[in-house]
């Protein structure tokens, strides 16, 4: 199950879900929420997709 922790210092965020596509979306919605990343930059988007653990 992928799984993933937040990339920004001191975010305690942490998600997992069935499939990358899922928890994308998870990830997308706290960087929406918390970060007030809407879109995401794509660099931010390339480091996230790298943190993302199988």
């Amino acid at each position: 199950m992928p799984s993933f922790k937040c990339i920004a210092k001191n975010c305690p965020f942490e998600a997992s879900a069935p499939t990358e596509a899922e928890l994308m979306k998870k990830i997308v919605e706290h960087a929406k929420t918390v970060h007030k990343m809407d879109p995401m930059p794509p660099d931010i988007l390339a480091k996230v997709k790298a943190a993302i653990k199988p």
